[in-house]
């Protein structure tokens, strides 16, 4: 066989065994990046859900000793004991007394046990509900997803620009936020998103603001005025509270929870928001992972050096299937170790010790199986995988991992684009504006 023969049967040879090569790649990546576990269950977001926590509390909000309450209709008794703890206006004055505004059309009817909180005198002064402050709060049970961050960490962190950029992606916010001049990252020190179900309309803000007494009453009038309104402040559960003029179409209320802290809710779920951080104050802290507080505080409050934190309540009702290995509640923390690096610490809490143990067994196997794929290999999530430590801890699974710094810029960056993915193609688009 001649030099030239030979170097051409070579040459095809070569290309024959870099292309089954390459096919072989090809087919590899293909099916690790389409492989799933077969999970027996899968996740949903329902429509309707209460706003609640898993197991439902009855509560009590006592009312601050400068309300003026009510008396309890006649042959209600006055309750024997009060739970709560006060929540007050931290001296805040009021201000002068408006014009009543025009009234808007509201686009949900607010539920009858709001009746007696809104029973208001023509002279714009509001009496406070007995029931309310004075005797039981209900908490139902339901479902809630509660997300906290800590914006001052945030702001402080190397990748603060890009959790900046992926809250500036959540649509809501602007529609809820746009025109009171409020920049969560730059004004609030902490912040908590809630909603039973991801629905716009029951969406639940909360917040620490970072600025002097009067900041938040200059946003609600900032606000009107860029829609044309006045403001009434009247009190309602103890705390002076407006209406809040957003450009959302869910008429909601800003509540004034001290001189710093503050919730944006619709009226009707003013209440469960007072109670919900009662029901914090209840709980074991240090078990729950969380720095143990007080009245508004405990509504925002995070672990030491937590950035951010998601709860999930009533996880079952965001599954359909097989819930065996579903918790009834989760939280999942992050919190920067380094320069460069984060600690991801999960808690899920289960029905009893047995079902955490057989929980802990199932998910170690869902995370060898995903540690073995070769798109999350080369993404750098193979190893993290592998590394994770999960640990029965009785009724609780308790689930921690690192991250660095490009895989939390990776999984924001996905996230951002599935907000911005889902919403323009769910909702109409919206004139970008500067909170």
């Amino acid at each position: 066989m001649r030099a030239g023969q030979q170097l051409e049967c070579l040459s095809t040879g070569f290309g024959l065994a870099m292309s089954v090569g390459l096919h072989l790649a090809a087919f590899a990546y293909i099916a690790s990046a389409t492989a799933q576990f077969q999970f027996e269950f899968e996740l949903t977001l329902p429509t309707e859900i209460e706003f609640g926590v898993t197991e439902g509390l009855d509560l009590a909000i006592a009312p601050n000793d400068g309300a003026r309450a009510s008396r309890p209709p006649s042959g209600q008794p006055r309750p024997e004991s009060n739970l709560g703890a006060t929540l007050v206006d931290a001296g805040v004055p009021e201000p002068e007394r408006e014009p009543e505004p025009e009234q808007e059309p509201e686009s949900e009817q607010e539920p009858e046990a709001d009746a007696l909180a809104s029973d208001e005198r023509e002279s714009g002064e509001a009496v406070v509900a007995p029931a309310a402050t004075e005797g039981p709060s209900r908490l139902p049970p339901g479902a809630q997803l509660a997300l906290r961050i800590d914006m001052r960490r945030v702001r402080e962190s190397p990748i603060g620009p890009d959790v900046t950029q992926f809250l500036k992606a959540v649509p809501d916010w602007q529609l809820i936020l746009a025109g009171s001049g409020i920049d969560p990252v730059s004004d609030l020190d902490r912040l908590l998103v809630a909603t039973p179900n991801l629905q716009r309309s029951k969406l639940v803000l909360a917040g620490k603001h970072r600025r002097d007494d009067g900041f938040a009453r200059a946003s609600v009038a900032r606000l009107a005025r860029s829609r044309g309104k006045s403001v009434r402040w009247k009190r309602i559960f103890g705390v002076p509270t407006a209406k809040w003029h957003n450009r959302d179409s869910t008429a909601r209320t800003i509540a004034l929870l001290d001189g710093q802290h503050f919730s944006i809710t619709r009226r009707q779920d003013l209440q469960r928001v007072l109670a919900l951080a009662k029901a914090r104050e209840l709980r074991d802290a240090k078990r729950e992972g969380w720095i143990a507080a007080r009245g508004p505080e405990a509504l925002l409050s995070m672990g030491p050096s937590e950035a951010l934190s998601l709860e999930v309540e009533g996880v079952h009702r965001f599954v359909l299937g097989n819930v065996e290995h579903v918790p009834v509640r989760l939280r999942l923390a992050v919190s920067e170790t380094g320069p460069n690096e984060a600690t991801v610490v999960a808690l899920a809490t289960y029905a009893s010790s047995e079902e955490a143990e057989a929980a802990a067994a199932y998910w170690e196997r869902v995370a060898t199986f995903y540690s073995k794929q070769l798109i999350l290999t080369l993404a750098g999530f193979g190893k993290t995988l592998r590394r994770m430590d999960l640990e029965p801890d009785e009724e609780r699974v308790r689930v921690t991992f690192t991250l660095n710094a490009d895989q939390i810029r990776f999984i924001l960056s996905y996230a951002e684009g599935r907000l911005r993915g889902s919403g323009g193609a769910t909702r109409p688009r919206q004139p970008r504006e500067t909170w």
